[in-house]
């Protein structure tokens, strides 16, 4: 099993302890379904809403589009990582944050 990100734009740097145990997750799921590699396509960098998760160290991006089961392991994954944890099935990746219940 390997993590790769998607190029050098992709910045890890405060990822919370919380989203490094989704990525232990992840990976795990990915094995089960046969996948070898997991690619982080954004963390803490990009685009994305003003008060995006990923600008906090709690959100990942991880590409789905070469997945042989994306529905099934979303699924997986939001099973696993339980309610604290948001699992959003997007158009090219699945998004992955922490973001517990009040």
């Amino acid at each position: 099993m390997q993590i790769k990100l998607k190029d050098n734009s992709v910045n890890l740097d405060g990822l919370s302890v919380h989203m490094l145990k989704a990525l232990v997750t992840i990976c795990r799921v990915w094995v089960e379904h046969g996948v070898s590699t997991v690619i982080i396509t954004s963390a803490n960098d990009g685009k994305h809403m003003t008060n995006s998760k990923h600008f906090i160290g709690h959100a990942v991006d991880v590409r789905s589009r070469s997945l042989p089961d994306n529905i099934g392991m979303t699924d997986d994954m939001r099973d696993r990582l339980g309610d604290d944890y948001d699992v959003v099935l997007e158009i090219d990746h699945i998004h992955v944050e922490y973001d517990p219940p009040l």
